[in-house]
């Protein structure tokens, strides 16, 4: 059977912009791509590749290291596409790529992120975050970590005063005229906030969960922020059942840390996101990508077909 990527881009080759029914398609990837591909072979002629296998109508890439690169990934996809990248010098790695028209005077960035608004062929206008939230103290780590007692201790990594972490992230993109202006308008011009938040969902870590995950029930702050703001996390509204389809995108390779030679296990997660708010969005697929081919861990990894450490995500939609 093909892969559910190449299954919807045949079907999209057929619809194109005459639509579905009533409303229009739209696919969205969100690819962290480890150090743009460095770790395997050809590592950049291979995410290309990829995205160019999902063809989605936008993708937001993290871990995407110049500007010069941004650049050379663009002329890998080709002319059909184009992309703003979020530069600045403190975490400069965060991009949206898409075949649709940018509009350039609504682009801003946060933090963490980048935003703009994208016209897509139809005609129909998106609003558009993509996210590359703070990465150390990652919350897992706590959680299963037997002298971890207290959910505050869990919680300092998340939301430590005076420091650069994921709660403070998401509470800067919320506080943004942009974001506000965006949230605002989202029934009638559909707002997506997507990309690789470092963070486990709220949604995952329940009571029906709990004895997955050391014992605990975590509302990740992360996500929640988000939720609190009206946006629904595509993935689940798709996979309710967290038991069923955990939906891990952390990790492709990283199942044993190298300084144990490799006996203990990584803690597995799902930790990217593609997150919606708006009345005219409906969503008929999501689901993790690594390609078609196996995807050896570290370190029997260098030769990948898929490059990267990260699962990456992809929602299909219909814009009514």
């Amino acid at each position: 059977m093909l892969p559910k990527a190449v299954i919807f881009q045949i079907f999209l080759s057929i619809v194109g912009a005459q639509g579905i029914g009533n409303g229009y398609p739209l696919r969205i990837m969100t690819f962290n791509i480890w150090i743009t591909g460095e770790n395997v072979v050809d590592g950049l002629y291979k995410i290309a590749k990829h995205i160019r296998i999902v063809d989605p109508d936008i993708v937001t890439i993290q871990e995407l290291q110049s500007k010069e690169l941004f650049g050379q990934l663009l002329t890998e996809l080709g002319l059909d596409y184009t992309g703003v990248y979020h530069n600045s010098s403190g975490y400069p790695d965060t991009a949206i790529i898409t075949k649709h028209k940018i509009n350039d005077a609504l682009t801003f960035q946060t933090s963490a992120t980048i935003g703009t608004e994208i016209e897509l062929k139809s005609g129909i206008v998106v609003r558009f975050v993509g996210a590359h939230l703070a990465y150390k103290s990652y919350g897992p780590y706590a959680a299963y970590n037997k002298l971890v007692t207290d959910i505050k201790q869990i919680m300092a990594g998340e939301t430590k005063p005076d420091s650069w972490n994921r709660a403070k992230n998401i509470k800067d993109l919320i506080a943004s005229k942009s974001f506000k202006k965006f949230a605002a308008e989202s029934d009638s011009q559909p707002f997506f906030v997507c990309g690789d938040f470092n963070s486990p969902s709220h949604l995952d870590w329940t009571e029906e969960t709990r004895s997955s995950h050391g014992g605990w029930v975590v509302e990740w702050p992360a996500t929640k922020l988000l939720a609190d703001q009206g946006f629904e996390d595509s993935y689940r509204v798709k996979n309710p059942n967290v038991t069923s389809h955990p939906g891990y995108t952390w990790s492709t390779v990283n199942k044993s840390p190298e300084e144990w030679d490799f006996t203990i296990p990584e803690p597995q997660d799902r930790i990217d996101f593609i997150n919606f708010k708006g009345k005219r969005i409906q969503v008929t697929d999501s689901f993790t990508y690594c390609g078609m081919e196996p995807v050896l861990p570290i370190p029997r990894h260098r030769n990948n077909d898929y490059p990267s450490d990260h699962f990456a995500v992809v929602s299909d939609f219909v814009i009514l």
